[in-house]
Formats: structure tokens, sequence, C-alpha cells
């Protein structure tokens, strides 16, 4: 029989031993995550090169930020709260928010539709931030909900359609018709935002992709190539489009043609009629071609590279943007390619869209191919008349449609930025702060706002994170 000490002594050692394991145990355990971690965040995966190319900020340009207060992170973070957390719209951001007035009978309206640009830009937002979970989300919400059958993006989407069921009340106003919430047609598969996602996605792949990644970048390459100039362009849907905010019925009901255009404002024919009454007035007129902006050139220039057999598409893709080109009097850029020829401008006032053109500019730009009258137009605006207007007239150059036009402002700087000016940034930047909220009880502290009729406030998602994208 064992004595009591060699039994106590047993034990110990038993003890000893259990110890030992369970750290063994959880060393391994550490071990295992760590080496989940690392295959996760793509640490032993080989990247391929997808030649992105940068453009840093002068300290001239950064001390301009910095002297004018515009603050970044606040920026980023009040845009996202007004559209996105308050309207429990997660993951989708809206595309416009009007501030309350000072009285309840003038309450907050929101706009009821998300633009796909908008989501994409807030995708590459998080890209830059670092914010992986959130960018994941919003990719997986784009593929599952915003894409037509071929995969491109959707232009846009009415928010009861994107299953949200914790959905805020909408807020509306009985003193204006407020026909946000009145139905668009069916939204156009949007190229430019599709664009615009496949170079989100090569900024992904840079930062935390692997294989799969690479895969889903190919194939939307292939679309994008594929597609070409079959892609089809309804002439409605540059009349009726979501983001503006509406006052009349008309702004955001699907316009007859008829009222806008003659026969010669395109080079097309009414599509043949397939209903009778309410139904054949919204038949649309409609181009098969190739819109010049929605053509990121630079993602385009990425994805080729690692799917070469469509470098020569891509070549001809430039050539075809590069001569959209009006004239040397007004170095804008026509809306579309279409059947070997330009067509400039839809309806019959014969404007010429201001923002399409600034995004022409800026694709050149970004590949080195910016035409500099266009780049000379543009900065003669800026220094000499102070303000950027939605269009222009083709025939006489002067102002088309007396609204400024925010979104164009970030446009410039990131033009400005590419070419390493360091003037018209800084005086563009000036123009900008005419619409930076500064007083701290404004639910749009920090952001950019437009004015709207009344004397109403509104932030829109666009400019606010095309800046958070610019900003460093």
């Amino acid at each position: 029989m064992p004595s009591l000490t060699s039994v106590k002594y047993s034990n110990k050692k038993i003890m000893k031993i259990v110890k030992i394991s369970l750290a063994a145990l959880a060393a391994a355990a550490l071990i295992g995550v760590g080496i989940y971690l690392l295959i996760h965040n793509g640490v032993f995966y080989k990247k391929v090169d997808t030649d992105k190319k940068t453009y840093a900020f002068s300290e001239q340009m950064r001390a301009v930020i910095t002297e004018n207060g515009i603050q970044q992170g606040y920026m980023f973070t009040r845009t996202s709260k007004l559209m996105m957390e308050d309207r429990l719209t997660d993951p989708w951001i809206l595309s416009w928010y009007v501030i309350p007035g000072t009285t309840r009978s003038v309450p907050a309206m929101e706009s009821a539709y998300v633009d796909a640009m908008d989501q994409v830009l807030l995708l590459r937002s998080y890209i830059k931030e670092g914010k992986r979970s959130q960018a994941e989300a919003l990719i997986r919400a784009i593929d599952s909900t915003l894409t037509d059958g071929s995969g491109l993006l959707l232009q846009y989407k009415h928010v009861d359609d994107l299953g949200l069921p914790d959905r805020k009340a909408e807020e509306r106003s009985d003193l204006y018709e407020d026909p946000a919430y009145l139905r668009m047609p069916d939204a156009p598969a949007s190229m430019a935002a599709t664009t615009e996602y496949l170079g989100a996605l090569l900024d992904y792949y840079d930062k935390w992709g692997k294989a799969d990644t690479l895969d889903k970048i190919r194939d939307l390459t292939a679309k994008v190539m594929e597609a070409g100039e079959g892609k089809s362009y309804r002439v409605a849907d540059q009349l009726a489009r979501p983001t503006p905010i509406p006052v009349t019925e008309k702004t955001l009901v699907t316009p007859d043609p008829s009222d806008y255009l003659d026969e010669d404002d395109v080079n097309t024919k009414p599509q043949e009629e397939s209903g009778k009454g309410e139904e054949a007035d919204l038949q649309l007129l409609s181009l098969t071609g190739m819109e010049l902006s929605s053509m990121n050139l630079d993602a385009l220039r990425r994805g080729v590279a690692l799917v070469p057999k469509y470098q020569d598409r891509y070549d001809e893709i430039v050539s075809i943007v590069k001569g959209g080109k009006i004239s040397e009097a007004l170095p804008l850029y026509a809306w579309i390619y279409a059947d070997g020829g330009y067509v400039y401008y839809v309806g019959s006032d014969a404007n010429v869209d201001l923002v399409s053109s600034l995004y022409v500019m800026v694709h050149l730009a970004e590949i080195g191919q910016l035409d500099q009258d266009a780049y000379a137009w543009v900065a003669e605006q800026i220094y000499n008349v102070g303000f950027l207007y939605e269009s222009y007239n083709i025939m006489s150059g002067l102002v088309g449609a007396d609204v400024e036009c925010m979104e164009a402002y970030p446009l410039v700087l990131r033009l400005a930025q590419i070419q390493g000016d360091d003037g018209l940034f800084s005086a563009t930047v000036n123009v900008m702060m005419r619409h930076y909220a500064t007083l701290s009880t404004s639910p749009a502290l920090y952001t950019f706002y437009r004015d709207v009729k009344d004397s109403r406030v509104a932030v829109y998602a666009r400019e606010n994170l095309l800046m958070e994208l610019l900003l460093e």
C-alpha cells in the first residue's frame, strides 16, 4: 500500500502535466488563430501588381485644407450619419438629405433612392480608411441587390426594394409635393458605376484581396469590355434622375421624350410602341453606344493588365473618349458615341452637361492624356467667374442652366491634384468654402451642402464622398 506522501507527489505531478498540456493547447490555438488571420489577410498570398497610380498632395495643398478648417474625419462621419445611420439604411447611403427648418411645419426631407455611384464611392472610402468589415458588407450588398442579370450595376434602387426591416418612417412635408417618393421607371444598368466598381475592387484587392477577388476583377473587366458600344442608353434617363431634389411631379416621373426632343436632337428613332395609353407614353428614345463619362479609363487600364486580350479594345475606347471634345471654343465633351458619331447633348436647348465632361477630363488625366484646352477652360471658369454651373450652351458657350454645380468642384480639385496645380487647387477650395457648414448647431456641420428651393439646405452624398476620397 503506497504511502500518503507518494500519493500526494503523484497528484502534483499529474497537475503539472495537465497545466503544461493546457498551456501547450492554448499556445497551439493562438498559433492557429494567428495563422488563420495571416491567411485571411493575404499575408501568404502573392498578389499580382495592378499598377495603381497615386498622386500626392503638395505642402501648399495641405496648407489650404488646414487653413480653411476642412475636417475630413468629421465630414465623413457626419455624411454617413445623416444619410445612412439616422435613416436606418445601413449598408446603403441615400443620395441626399434636406436639413429641417426652424419650425415643425418645415421638417426634413430625404431621398427615397440609393444611387449606385454613391455606393461605390462609399466602398472606396471604406477601403481608403481601412474599414474592411464595412467594405465587405457593402460588396456583398451590391452584388446581391444592385446588379442586373449580366452583372453590371444598376443606376439606382428605391429604398423600399432594399429589404430593410428596421427602415425609419419616411419624412415628408405638406408644404411640398415631395415626389421623391414617386416611382422612377426601372433602373437601367450604369456603366459609370460599374467601371467605378471595377476600380474599387482593384483597390480592395491591393489591400486585402486574394485569388477569388482577382477572379472577380477579371470577370467584371471582360463584361465591361465585351459590352463595348452594345450598351443601350435611354434618353429619358438623362432627364429623370433620382439624385436631384424634385419640386414638381414631372421631375421624377419618366418624361415623354416628345416633350423635350425633336427628331434631330439625337441620331436615333423612337422605339416601337409596345402598349397603349400611359404605357405608350413611357416609351423611351434610346441610343446604343458608349457614354463617354462612364469609362473609368484608369480602372479599365488596370483591369486590362490582368486580361491582356482586351488591350486593343481598351486602346480603341481611349481614342473614342479623347475624340469626343466638342470644339476649341467649348472644350467640353459629348454625351455618347453611337453609330460612328458623337451625340453632344440631350434636349432641344442644346446644353452640354458639365459634370459628365469633368468626369471625362478626370479619366483622361488619370492616364496622362488630359486635353490642355479643356483644363485651361475649367481653370478660367474658376479664376474669372468663380462659379461652375450645371450646363453650358453648345452654340454660345454661355451658361445653359443657371444652377451652381457642387459636384463639379471636387472633380476640379482632383484635376488640380493630378496636375500638381497649387493655384487652381487653392482657388477651387476657396469657391467650395461658400458651401461648407460651420454652424455648430447645424446637423450638416463639417459637410458641404447645396442651397435648394425656399432657402432650404441639402447635404448630398456625392460631393462629400468625393472630398473624402480626395483628402489625405
